[in-house]
């Protein structure tokens, strides 16, 4: 095998495999490109391209609630690669004519949302079982939300780069949490130290209105109450289900949760490496470039 057979193979891309090490069909590419390229790497990891046919697991695919599957750049017919089913295979095995199939990422930012997919599979934060029906409420509202138009909360949460739930000790329950919602920079305003806070009239307490208000207003020091209140009762969405919360051991986990709103320019390092980011992946740009 020439050493510089992979030299132009890149994570995303597609290989037609033909009987090589029991493996048959479509498999795209998972490696990391840097490993790919060099010869001192003697294995390439593989996933299978599959089409989803259920319609419900391909809305959950395609709305990135189920890491399972990561969408393939630039593949026909909107097909996965199937995480669950990654394969190491020695570089040896492939002959030297192997050739991808003319299918990969079209650009960086195609690139990188398939490695952010794939880096999602594994690098999940186990949140504990007793915890996350604490957070699922909100998880899901996210969820149902997003991609609607119409909803004030889907609109305002496209201005919003990530949630993250903060937690001073994971492992030692009952857990006090802290839910950080981050705004895209630019979108939370900045004020003067000595800005009135105390007189900005009355702050909405029903979700939909709140997020109306947020929309539409001009006012710099309203808005910069708005975004924190907005924050608190996303908050205070965090609460279990009546079935969940039967339950002792989720009900006592968790002894209280709030809400906290950052740029995502200004949101401290030492807060982001105490917290987790909430499983909510769609919120994330695959940026920088």
């Amino acid at each position: 095998m020439e050493s510089n057979h992979f030299r132009l193979l890149r994570q995303g891309h597609i290989l037609d495999i033909h009987e090589v090490a029991g493996l048959s069909g479509k498999y795209v590419i998972v490696s990391q490109s840097c490993d790919i390229v060099q010869p001192k790497r003697e294995f390439i990891q593989l996933a299978p391209v599959v089409q989803l046919l259920d319609e419900v697991v391909l809305r959950g695919a395609l709305k990135k609630e189920n890491p399972r599957f990561a969408l393939v750049p630039a593949s026909e017919g909107g097909a996965f690669a199937d995480l669950a089913q990654i394969v190491s295979v020695p570089k040896s095995y492939f002959a030297a004519t192997l050739e991808p199939v003319r299918q990969g990422p079209e650009d960086l930012r195609e690139a990188r949302e398939f490695g952010l997919a794939v880096g999602r599979w594994f690098g999940r934060f186990a949140v504990p079982d007793e915890v996350q029906p604490w957070l699922a409420p909100v998880q899901n509202l996210i969820r149902s939300k997003y991609d609607n138009p119409n909803s004030p909360l889907g609109q305002v949460m496209q201005r919003v780069a990530e949630v993250r739930v903060e937690a001073v000790d994971w492992s030692v329950l009952p857990v006090s949490l802290t839910l950080h919602v981050i705004v895209k920079a630019g979108c939370l305003p900045t004020v003067s130290e000595d800005a009135d806070l105390s007189n900005v009239g009355r702050l909405p307490s029903q979700l939909d209105e709140l997020c109306s208000a947020i929309l539409v207003e001009n006012d710099a020091v309203r808005l910069a109450v708005l975004w924190p209140t907005l924050a608190e009762v996303l908050a205070s969405r965090c609460v279990p289900r009546v079935k969940d919360a039967e339950d002792a051991s989720v009900r006592d986990a968790v002894r209280e949760i709030v809400g906290e709103v950052s740029s995502d320019d200004e949101f401290p390092l030492s807060k982001a490496r105490r917290s987790e980011q909430l499983d909510i992946d769609f919120l994330s740009e695959p940026t920088p470039y």
